[in-house]
């Protein structure tokens, strides 16, 4: 500074001349310019820091607790092993039905690297201590080291999850409202059991218990109370609940809000359950799903309204949103059987007026080609009848022939007692087949290659769905029977009865995403009056995608001389598959079919089935599970030619 001050008095002008003033203010200007340069910092140009990569989370001593589980509880994401990541798009409720169009706008992207946070792994311990505590081991011991090399951070999770809290006592008043076989059941079924240890989850499941009960059988104002009394030191829990049922309500009117123009009678007829019978939210929930099931409305919501506590009788109010009046769905895939398959489809809502919907669908494949439209008028003539008529023209290309046909029902449809609906009406059928080997025409004398039939038939139906989900059950059935009669009154050129059973189940395990599925189908076609054989279009085949996945498409059941399937009179066929998540959106699928074709009735024989097993692959969407299936017949046709089928899949087996 000493030096700095020196050189400005040397450079200061000691008199008024013009060269003296020129060089002050020279030197003046230098001394400026070096002051300035003096003043940058030291450490311009240096590269910025980079910031620490988090190369890997692992984890060890945890027993109790799934790693999935501490995944989840955590911020910060793990590095995952794929370097995409799907972006989620915000879709409205339709969106489900819209086919192609929708799959089309999912987006992905490639992941970034996460960076490491210190203060994000410290706040994730605390979480998972968290955690720990909710599931009964409040002693556990998180701990957390790092190893850090070339900018990347590997993280070190160490869980002692130390001693479990053990449930000593369980102790449930309740009052009125709980018959004494309830009581036993909800005991036995308890999910807080004395001996086991306590968690947060299974106690809080333990009061849904009771509360449920209480609000779908009549007492929606119920109460249920508990707490716990903890020995940290012991490591010991007391569980006490207590049940206020409240007063015994029922339903009131039910009102549809707004002015929508699908008729509220259409609305109403779906709901399940009648004024001055006991209050039940889960009659509510079924009332919903049935008011779906129209594809008339977006949203749907049963609200009970607000009344005095003193007031038995709970209205409930219904408020629907419409969806758009005409939709298009668009499906492409492919299989191994029917190989590239094209599907378009045209839905109009409130068709005129009234909840009238009609549908126009196509479909494209090597081994089918189908148009088709239906008309539904609900509430036909005033009456609780909903008018159905289908019509369309089908050509299929199979194993053993060919056939085009044109075909049109007519159909009266209602609702009845626990879930079923049913339906009589009368069907019209004219088939020409073709494409037939002289050996198959041999065995089956009263068909005819080129032979224009016809089919006039009385029909009924029965079916009782009760799955959770449409697209992919977790819960519930479906149990459908229909039955065809075509008789000379009705000017049949084909006398013929057929009865077809099917009966599907499907269940999940606990609260997972593991689920069994089984399915049973039986059916049988018998001729009667001047009919002594069945056409070989109206017979039953069985093997391939959706029958018996080991076998060839038809070939199960009799054969003519060459080889080629003939059908049968009856059918009897069934499945097993046990459906297992392994990661995310991905699932295994383990299956074993079981089926045969029979000649006749009396020919049905348990011994000659025909089994395959094998396993696959299946991908979620909105739209249905795509995937891939391979199997495997365990006692084969040909073992030559039968040593294994591949199948590709859009949505499930059944």
């Amino acid at each position: 500074m000493a030096r700095f001050q020196k050189e400005v008095r040397h450079c200061l002008p000691f008199g008024r001349s013009r060269g003296s003033v020129l060089s002050g203010v020279i030197c003046l200007a230098v001394l400026l310019f070096m002051a300035a340069g003096s003043s940058l910092p030291a450490t311009e140009g240096a590269p910025p820091t980079e910031p620490l990569i988090l190369k890997s989370v692992k984890f060890t001593g945890n027993k109790a607790i799934s790693l999935d589980l501490i995944k989840e509880e955590m911020i910060i994401s793990p590095p995952s092993p794929w370097p995409w990541k799907k972006l989620e798009v915000t879709r409205p409720p339709e969106a489900e039905k819209e086919g192609l169009r929708s799959l089309l706008a999912t987006r992905w992207s490639w992941k970034k690297p996460p960076v490491y946070s210190p203060a994000d792994i410290e706040d994730d311990l605390e979480r998972l201590r968290g955690l720990y505590r909710r599931y009964g081991f409040y002693h556990a011991r998180i701990t957390s080291k790092t190893e850090i090399k070339d900018h990347q951070v590997q993280v070190f999770i160490d869980i002692e999850e130390g001693p479990g809290v053990q449930v000593t006592r369980v102790q449930v008043d309740t009052a009125a409202g709980f018959p004494p076989q309830v009581l036993a059941e909800l005991k036995a079924k308890s999910p807080v059991k004395e001996g086991e240890r306590f968690t947060e989850e299974n106690y809080e499941a333990l009061k849904r218990q009771y509360l449920d009960y209480l609000l779908d059988n009549g007492y929606p104002r119920a109460q249920v109370q508990g707490r716990v009394l903890l020995d940290e030191e012991k490591n010991t829990a007391q569980v006490e609940i207590a049940v206020t049922p409240g007063p015994l309500c029922y339903f009131g009117e039910v009102r549809v809000k707004g002015d929508p123009e699908t008729p509220p009678r259409v609305i109403l007829r779906k709901i399940t359950f009648k004024p001055g019978q006991p209050f039940s939210f889960k009659e509510i929930y079924d009332s919903q799903q049935r008011i779906y099931s129209l594809d008339l409305f977006q949203s749907v919501a049963l609200t009970p309204e607000e009344v005095p506590e003193t007031d038995r009788q709970i209205p409930i109010t219904v408020e629907v949103r419409e969806k758009k009046k005409r939709s298009l769905k668009v499906g492409l895939g492919y299989g191994d059987e029917d190989e590239f398959r094209a599907r378009m489809g045209m839905r109009f809502r409130n068709f005129l007026g009234g909840g009238r919907v009609v549908d126009v669908d196509t479909k494209f494949s090597r081994i089918e080609y189908r148009a088709e439209g239906t008309f539904f008028n609900p509430l036909v003539w005033d009456t609780n009848n909903d008018f159905v008529y289908q019509t369309g023209w089908l050509r299929r290309y199979l194993p053993s022939f060919t056939d085009k046909a044109f075909f049109s029902q007519a159909r009266l449809e209602r609702d009845l007692p626990w879930r079923i609906r049913g339906y009589v009406g009368h069907g019209l059928e004219f088939t020409r087949p073709f494409n037939i080997s002289e050996e198959t025409l041999a065995v089956l004398s009263d068909t005819q290659t080129g032979k224009l039939y016809r089919a006039s038939m009385a029909l009924a139906g029965l079916r009782r769905e009760t799955v959770d989900k449409p697209v992919d059950p977790h819960r519930g059935g479906i149990l459908s029977l229909t039955q065809e009669v075509a008789p000379t009154f009705f000017g049949s050129q084909i006398q013929f009865v057929r009865t077809v059973v099917d009966l599907r189940r499907y269940q999940a395990l606990g609260d997972t995403d593991y689920i069994l599925a089984g399915r049973v189908k039986f059916g049988v076609i018998e001729p009667i009056q001047g009919t002594q054989e069945i056409p070989i279009f109206r017979r039953f085949f069985a093997g391939g995608y959706n029958s018996v996945r080991g076998y060839r498409l038809d070939y199960l059941g009799p054969r003519n001389p060459s080889g080629s399937p003939v059908g049968g009179n009856a059918l009897l066929e069934g499945n097993l598959e046990a459906r297992i998540p392994i990661y995310k959106e991905f699932r295994a699928v383990a299956f074993l079919d079981f089926g045969n074709v029979y000649l006749t009735l009396r020919d049905v024989d348990v011994g000659q089935l025909k089994y395959s097993s094998g396993i696959g692959l299946r991908y979620h969407t909105f739209i249905g599970p795509i995937g891939v299936d391979v199997g495997f017949p365990l006692n084969p046709i040909d073992p030559s030619k039968d040593k294994y089928r591949f199948h590709f899949t859009i949505g499930q087996a059944f």
